[in-house]
């Protein structure tokens, strides 16, 4: 009786301290958007909801600079407490900024509140929605506007967001 037990016993505990999904902090859209407009816009709305929520965890990575005369920075990696990791790239002279945020394992309808709150921090005139799967919010034409894909793995879950023409 007391081998089942501890038999029972070994199989539960596992499957309750399995780790809960990760939770986001919410996005204050008006503190938000009041920072950017001190920025003139000029930050990625994501990296500055990072750096006001999370700790960084390490330097600017992978950092490519532009060639043209200021040689400012358009692409890098940064990792944030709890194993958040953002990239962002906008080397390119005509195109727009590409994001990436990889998340651990993110329960699906806080990612999709998430993801429709950083849009509304930055906001822009263009009518964007979800398809069917609430996979991707982006813009109804499917012109310019911003993009944002939601993939979920075993792991973590990942967020590509593409912004601009």
């Amino acid at each position: 009786m007391k081998s089942r037990f501890s038999t029972i016993l070994f199989l539960i505990i596992p499957l309750l301290c399995i780790a809960q999904n990760f939770e986001l902090n919410k996005p204050n859209v008006e503190e938000l958007n009041a920072e950017l407009k001190k920025t003139n816009y000029s930050q990625d709305v994501t990296y500055l909801y990072l750096n006001r929520n999370y700790k960084t965890e390490s330097e600017k990575l992978e950092v490519k600079k532009n060639e043209y005369p200021d040689y400012s920075i358009c692409a890098f990696k940064q990792k944030f407490e709890h194993g958040i990791v953002y990239s962002e790239e906008q080397c390119r002279e005509a195109g727009g900024i590409t994001t990436k945020l990889t998340l651990p394992k993110t329960d699906k309808e806080s990612i999709i509140q998430w993801v429709e709150l950083i849009f509304k921090s930055s906001p822009m005139d263009i009518e964007h929605g979800w398809n069917p799967e609430k996979t991707k919010f982006e813009p109804t034409d499917n012109g310019v506007g911003c993009y944002f894909e939601i993939k979920e793995n075993k792991k973590n879950t990942e967020i590509d967001m593409y912004c601009g023409c």
